[in-house]
């Protein structure tokens, strides 16, 4: 089967310029909305469809100038011998070295056959489907692929107009199931027959009427008719191949299931006859149930060690990332360079690492974000979540709504979770308290060195112990109503006994707190886990900490005010 080695875009739709090399097997392409993954796939389906023509408009251009010509290259190998043949293409077939991502107008040892399939439209907007290579280029060289050849690389497409896949028409995957013996052309012919003549037999009530008034007419201008008859039109009942299509036990066109029904049907069909094995699906959890997104995702080869076909999908779904390997998700970012008013585009592939694979698993909506913060754990993601809750009543925007996921970092393992956000493209920073070990040191030199933001409570604080430390002494007996509902008074009395020796207890700390207090209610607080979860301490951040924002020091507030900041940016 035909792999696509490479895709090189430009100047079409938003994508100015990018540079791909796509991997055997799924390519499964996310990104923050309108950053140009459907554009991809429209380009690998222009440029390699077996299709006549294709309309084109000014909006398909980037930035809508027409003076710049889009262009798409589509790069393949591991060619059929037809594709092969140097008679037909000895000046387009050029080599590549796969370890170097390196092309050459001229056999290399050790590399690849491959031959490179170009779509170029001009302010004319007329497509021009072509072969490219370097040197055919500068000798002034032009070559197309015969229709033959443009069937033998043509890409399935999942979606939008594919019903016709499902009925006996030119180019439909149903077709290919025949025998090339079998001609359904004088089937549909004497189909359209015998209509004619089963109307001619009908009695059509007030027909006649009409026939009469018109025989009149023709006979009063000396039009010569003969005797009138109301039959049906030959090219009116002409049945072409898509007339043909599949039904259910119960009659019913197989076309008019369900969006995942069709879409799962549609696969299975596609491995089974497509000479191509290039499949492209857009949004491929779309009307898909879980249990269906998995099934689909086996069809497709998401599961295969050794690749079966090679798919190109997009998804907004973390559950279609978690059933995904890491090394089959590409990340597509596009970015501004201060000064300049283009957007670039850049691919970020992840790899097979247990880091890629375990931050994947562990923080899939992360990845469909536009920035990240990898919070240590969950009593930090629920600080967040509270004060974002109250920020959005004070009519500020969610950071949620800007685009931006704070995900689990799972203690000690944030280093590595924000370390990988990072070499993908991501703007991510840390939000940790700091309550930290010798071994964290040399992860928190690497973030620094990294550029990684980190935001904690200094003075070697957990987050509870600052909290206690830092909120206003007539906030503390609302902290501590909270961790009563969660740990029970009898608790929550035995913790704060014990850690402050029996000096203090619940009752004298909730009817006159005292800043002699704060010490061992921050102790007891991180020990005990009052409020170690999402939904407790984004309680406590709720309907405590940020509704009385300014009772608080600013050495807590300022570091969460700047990293709401970042957040915004």
């Amino acid at each position: 089967m035909s792999i696509i080695r490479h895709i090189g875009i430009r100047n079409f739709r938003g994508i100015q310029s990018l540079d791909w090399y796509p991997t055997e097997g799924v390519n499964c392409i996310i990104g923050p909305g309108d950053s140009g993954k459907s554009s991809i796939l429209d380009a690998i389906d222009f440029c390699l469809g077996a299709r006549r023509n294709i309309s084109f408009t000014d909006a398909d251009f980037y930035n809508a100038n027409v003076d710049n010509r889009i262009e798409i290259y589509v790069t393949l190998g591991c060619l059929n011998d037809e594709l092969l043949s140097i008679e037909r293409y000895g000046s387009f077939l050029r080599s590549y070295n796969l370890a170097t991502q390196e092309f050459y107008d001229e056999p290399q040892a050790g590399a690849e056959t491959v031959i490179t399939v170009s779509l170029v439209v001009d302010k004319g907007l007329d497509p021009d489907w072509g072969l490219y290579s370097h040197r055919a280029a500068q000798e002034g060289l032009e070559k197309r692929l015969p229709w033959s050849h443009r069937e033998l690389i043509s890409p399935t497409r999942l979606g939008e107009g594919s019903s016709r896949h499902f009925t006996w028409g030119r180019n439909s995957l149903l077709n290919k199931l025949l025998d090339d013996r079998f001609d359904v052309s004088e089937v549909l012919t004497e189909v359209s027959r015998n209509a004619r003549q089963a109307f001619a037999q009908q009695n059509v009530d007030g027909i006649n009427n009409a026939l009469a008034s018109v025989q009149g007419v023709a006979s009063s201008l000396g039009v010569n008719l003969g005797e009138l008859q109301a039959l049906l039109d030959v090219s009116s009942v002409s049945v072409s191949h898509g007339a043909v299509s599949l039904h259910d036990a119960n009659a019913t066109p197989v076309r008019q299931m369900g969006t995942g029904s069709t879409r799962l049907l549609l696969a299975g069909i596609q491995k089974l006859v497509s000479t191509s094995k290039l499949l492209i699906i857009d949004e491929v959890e779309f009307g898909l149930e879980p249990f269906r997104i998995s099934r689909l995702l086996k069809e497709i080869g998401a599961k295969e060690q050794q690749p079966i076909q090679q798919v190109f999908i997009t998804t907004h779904s973390p559950f279609v990332l978690r059933e995904l390997k890491s090394s089959q998700l590409h990340i597509l970012r596009k970015f501004s360079v201060a000064g300049q008013p283009q957007i670039n585009h850049l691919m970020y592939s992840m790899n097979g690492s247990d880091e890629h694979q375990s931050t994947l698993r562990v923080c899939a909506e992360a990845f469909l974000s536009n920035k990240v913060i990898v919070c240590e754990g969950k009593t930090e993601i629920g600080l967040l979540n509270g004060i974002d809750a109250v920020e959005q009543v004070q009519g500020q925007h969610s950071i949620q709504s800007l685009g931006v996921m704070h995900t689990d970092g799972g203690g000690s393992h944030m280093f590595k979770r924000a370390k990988v956000f990072n070499e993908l493209g991501y703007p991510v920073a840390i939000f940790k308290d700091s309550d930290i070990n010798d071994q964290q040191e040399a992860s928190i030199n690497e973030a620094i060195q990294l550029g990684i933001p980190m935001f904690e409570w200094g003075d070697s604080q957990a987050t509870e112990q600052a909290i206690f430390n830092n909120c206003h002494v007539n906030l503390i007996p609302q902290l501590l109503n909270i961790a009563v509902e969660r740990k029970t008074n009898n608790a929550v009395n035995a913790h704060i006994t014990n850690a402050s020796e029996n000096q203090f207890n619940l009752s004298i700390c909730t009817q006159t707190p005292h800043d002699a207090h704060r010490l061992y209610l921050g102790l007891a607080a991180k020990k005990k886990e009052w409020f170690k979860d999402i939904e407790p301490m984004g309680n406590v951040a709720e309907t405590v900490l940020w509704p009385n924002k300014l009772s608080i020091q600013p050495e807590f507030t300022q570091v969460l005010d700047n990293l709401l900041v970042w957040a915004r940016q």
